[in-house]
């Protein structure tokens, strides 16, 4: 009896516990590792865009998590994977002869084809993550 009413109070708490803090997808903490090492010295580790690099830049890097708002409440991905994969320029991440983006993300790779593909999964877990910041 002892035995059954501490297996009930330990699973409930376990339950509570769960509720309390989800744990999130693989793919959203992967992003949001590779943000706080790629990203956040421009676009702060809150994503607000006061990073410790943020007054020295010539461009204001922008409030991430108003991505969504900023765009009528939609969350572009595909946009968002333009800008950090360098598909889409954007001053701010510099000339398209000296990409910032994109291939730092797997720059130690040296197979061509495997760095592709390491870069478009990190990019999809950048932007996993960032989506769920939106505010």
């Amino acid at each position: 009896m002892r035995t059954a009413i501490l297996a009930a109070a330990l699973t409930g708490l376990c339950a509570v516990a769960g509720r309390s803090a989800p744990p999130q997808p693989p793919k959203v903490e992967g992003g949001k590792v590779i943000f706080q090492t790629s990203c956040a010295a421009c676009h702060g580790t809150d994503a607000r865009g006061g990073g410790p690099v943020a007054e020295s830049l010539k461009t204001k890097p922008p409030d991430l998590r108003r991505i969504a708002q900023r765009r009528g409440g939609t969350f572009p991905e595909g946009e968002v994977a333009g800008f950090i994969d360098g598909r889409t320029r954007t001053p701010a991440h510099g000339t398209s002869e000296m990409p910032v983006w994109g291939d730092r993300l797997a720059r130690a790779v040296k197979d061509e084809k495997e760095r592709e593909g390491r870069v478009a999964r990190n990019v999809e877990m950048l932007v996993a993550y960032l989506k769920t910041i939106q505010e």
